[in-house]
């Protein structure tokens, strides 16, 4: 299994196994980005990088790496010295980064020379803004894809006002997110089908339900018009193909509805009484609810770990149209009272309802020994997990795994999580 530079323990590696990790590293992502950079030596522009990169999303500083612009891939050169050459660094930083980010450094030499030493400066994302105190260079950096530059007026007044509103905008995360899970109501037995305002039809408010919500952890505004709305449902029905054959077919109803700070797009299985809702705002929440019923009986939970990466890849796509690569708080409602698991005869865990239409050849099981069962099952669960645009690309399996495993043990279930993410990661690749 690869190393993966921007979490792993390095003090639990060999000399050889970080060298290794930074060579791998460097064969597979030559192209500097949001958050890794090389540099052959640590100087001053190494400062620029360590401050910018705790103003985004963190990232990685890999010192002893030749790589020019132009360079289609990575040179492992080494800095030349007989002594630690981390110490150094760190005493930098300390002189010329004032409040210092929040960092943490390992060291490594080549296998075969010992006096060729590499670095890597692991940074973590801040709010608080990082001043650069040395002479010649601009106070306040921030990262722009593959570039540290100088912030100017209105990117450092953000950064001002992030680092004021950080407290206030983290305890109002769950407010938003009962706000968001409220607004979307799931309906069932709706009694008129034949009528453009379906949805203001006599209903049941279904008693089964799954409510995700993505909620930013910093201030986002956005001006909702005409065109935001086209595109979430294009992104929706990218995503979730079987919608417009359904539509086509009359199988299914569309709505929305929408109000000055928010936009509302439904769908409705009149053929299997089953309502997806999609709901989006101004402040940049976006959020999903459906049934979890797939029977009178029995609910899948592999339908909701489907749901969940379907809505996560949904949303990575919703902040590239918004543009906001921040940090957001996931969470999640469950209710399933009286329902039991939908399982093969054989014991494993199986799909109840097709969510997005993918080839048979995705595979959409769960092993039975990911989920040891326990003998009085709750009826309800809440989890909730903090990701950004990066994590969710990268770890889409790990976070999916760690809301199940909250939910599953919420309901009085124990998760093996090697196995259950084991699975997981087969069905994130569609």
């Amino acid at each position: 299994m690869s190393v993966d530079l921007f979490s792993e323990d390095f003090a639990t590696l060999s000399n050889d196994e970080r060298f290794f990790a930074i060579e791998d590293f460097a064969k597979s992502q030559a192209v500097e980005g949001w958050r890794h950079d090389y540099t052959q030596q640590w100087d001053d522009s190494s400062l620029k990088t360590v401050a910018a990169f705790a103003h985004a999303f963190g990232g990685v500083l890999i010192i002893g790496v030749k790589k020019q612009k132009r360079d289609l891939v990575c040179e492992l050169l080494g800095v030349e010295t007989e002594t630690e050459y981390k110490t150094r660094i760190a005493s930098s930083i300390a002189s010329n980064i004032s409040p210092v980010p929040p960092y943490d450094i390992f060291e490594c030499y080549k296998p075969d020379a010992t006096n060729k030493r590499f670095c890597v400066v692991r940074i973590r994302q801040s709010k608080t803004v990082h001043l650069i105190t040395k002479k010649g260079l601009s106070p306040v950096y921030i990262r722009n894809d593959d570039e540290s530059i100088p912030a100017n007026a209105v990117e450092l007044r953000r950064l001002i006002d992030r680092e004021r509103e950080a407290p206030a905008l983290g305890s109002r995360g769950a407010e938003r997110a009962n706000q968001l899970r409220d607004a979307m109501g799931i309906g069932c037995e709706y009694r008129s089908l034949d009528s453009d305002r379906w949805y203001l039809a006599s209903s049941r408010s279904s008693p089964t339900f799954v409510k995700l919500m993505l909620v930013p952890m910093e201030t986002v505004s956005i001006e909702l018009e005409k065109f935001h709305e086209e595109h979430l449902r294009k992104l929706i029905i990218e995503r979730y193909p079987y919608i417009p054959s359904c539509l086509n077919q009359g199988k299914a109803l569309q709505a929305s509805r929408r109000g000055a700070d928010f936009y509302d797009f439904a769908v409705y299985y009149s053929n299997v009484d089953y309502e997806n809702r999609w709901r989006v705002t101004g402040l940049g929440d976006i959020g999903f609810a459906t049934q979890m019923a797939c029977t009178s009986k029995f609910w899948s939970v592999v339908d909701l770990a489907h749901y969940i990466i379907l809505f996560v890849k949904l949303a990575i796509r919703w902040w590239e149209f918004i543009g906001f690569l921040g940090d957001c708080r996931f969470f999640v409602q469950l209710n399933i009272p009286g329902l039991d698991f939908l399982r093969a005869p054989e014991g494993y865990y199986i799909q109840g309802f097709d969510a997005s239409n993918v080839p048979l050849r995705a595979k959409r099981d769960l092993r039975k020994d990911a989920i040891l069962l326990g003998t009085m099952p709750g009826n309800a669960a809440n989890a909730e997990i903090k990701l950004n645009y990066f994590s969710a690309q990268e770890s889409l399996s790990k976070l999916t795994t760690s809301l199940l495993n909250q939910l599953l043990r919420s309901l009085g279930h124990v998760v093996d999580t090697d196995i259950l993410e084991e699975s997981i990661a087969s069905m994130a690749q569609y």
